[in-house]
């Protein structure tokens, strides 16, 4: 159960520019973060508002063509020298350990890294739907969602940990789902790869304790209204759709930055659930509202 109560559950639509600028903590001016799948949907959002906060950024997505278009636009945001793109498909290791390296490159050093990249049954046409059965999965169907979702993460935080480790300072958030979608029936490929992303992280909390490096699982706490829900799952056109049954696409912002900053240093092994931030409080207390209770024992089935 979320400590939260319904009258923390934030607005739907957009949030307010003053909203956002109570966000842009001091400690964000000039933090270098990368951001998988940064092209569209969750991670160009959480992008762009790290961006108007002076953060530099690293954006990472399997097509070129998208991410320069979103290049072009982060340059107009933070002007030149503060985002780049690097394309690459995070299920191949030597495509992290690149973007790693890039960053260093570029940056000369990694703050935080933001595990958005992720696939669902979306992208594969007619044929799958929300809906899916497991024995109507194809084996590259299966491979496809889980090598992004849990693989994608687990090499991507790989490269990139030897680094924070060495600076005694880091911060891995990753983006999950709900408790329900991943038991949800017609669910299982991208629930398990959800719930085995969460357990690993939970580990991963532990084993860097007292490192400096803290982990986090971040969720948007419903369907929200993004490219991966597609047309064929809800109807409608896609960022248009938050006042039926989605969320809106940019719920998921407010905690993500937040996460970003000094003032979360020292937080890790939690789950966030975007949707109970409460825009009328400080964000620091928002925030808060919005941690899942702890256990120490989580419950299976």
């Amino acid at each position: 159960m979320n400590s939260a109560g319904p009258a923390a559950v934030a607005p739907r639509g957009t949030w307010s520019e003053s909203a956002l600028r109570a966000l842009h903590h001091s400690s964000l001016k000039d933090r270098v973060v990368i951001v998988t799948g940064g092209s569209r949907g969750f991670g160009w959002f959480i992008a762009e508002e790290l961006l108007r906060a002076g953060a530099r950024v690293t954006l990472t997505g399997r097509n070129s063509d998208t991410l320069a278009t979103v290049l072009d636009e982060a340059k107009r945001i933070s002007g030149r020298g503060r985002c780049i793109a690097v394309a690459g498909d995070v299920t191949l290791p030597e495509d992290c350990a690149r973007t790693v390296e890039e960053t260093i490159r570029e940056f000369g050093r990694i703050d935080v890294l933001m595990n958005n990249a992720g696939r669902s049954y979306g992208e594969f046409g007619d044929r799958m739907s929300k809906i899916t059965p497991f024995y109507d999965v194809t084996e590259p169907q299966l491979r496809a969602i889980v090598e992004t979702n849990l693989f994608g993460v687990f090499f991507m935080t790989r490269a990139a940990i030897p680094h924070m480790l060495e600076r005694k300072f880091g911060k891995v958030i990753s983006i999950s789902t709900s408790l329900l979608n991943m038991v949800r029936p017609g669910n299982s490929v991208y629930g398990s790869s959800k719930a085995a992303l969460e357990t690993a992280h939970r580990c991963w909390a532990g084993e860097l304790k007292g490192t400096g490096v803290d982990v986090n699982i971040l969720l948007p706490g419903g369907p929200s209204d993004t490219e991966l829900i597609t047309p064929a799952m809800v109807p409608g056109v896609v960022g248009e759709r938050a006042g039926g049954r989605l969320l809106p696409g940019d719920i998921i912002v407010p905690p993500a930055v937040w996460l970003c900053t000094d003032a979360t240093n020292g937080m890790t092994g939690e789950r966030v659930i975007a949707r109970f931030w409460d825009v009328d409080l400080p964000p620091d207390e928002a925030f808060r509202g919005c941690l899942q209770e702890h256990v120490e024992e989580p419950s299976i089935m």
